[in-house]
């Protein structure tokens, strides 16, 4: 039970800062196409695990990272859309 709580931190903690950081990538980098974003981060879950030793859910962090990530950029284009299409109405 003790081991659940503290991979449900982990994961909480790791879900907060990949949104974090791939939408702050995707804001500033926006040249750089998504889905070597997402890689990163879905990397960085795999190397999370073997740092942790429990590659038992490798697949798992891996599918979280990358899920939070394109939700990450995927607000941030969306964002960024709707910011060039009000400034497109007002100009």
């Amino acid at each position: 039970m003790e081991l659940l709580f503290v991979l449900l931190v982990h994961f909480f903690i790791m879900g907060a800062m990949v949104l974090l950081i791939s939408g702050v990538l995707t804001w500033f980098l926006q040249q750089i196409h998504f889905s070597v974003i997402v890689l990163i981060c879905m990397a960085s879950g795999y190397l999370y695990t073997v740092i942790l030793e429990i590659t038992a859910f490798a697949w798992f962090v891996i599918l979280y990272n990358g899920v939070l990530s394109l939700l990450g950029v995927g607000l941030v284009k969306l964002g960024l859309h709707m910011k060039q299409k009000a400034d497109n109405i007002i100009t």
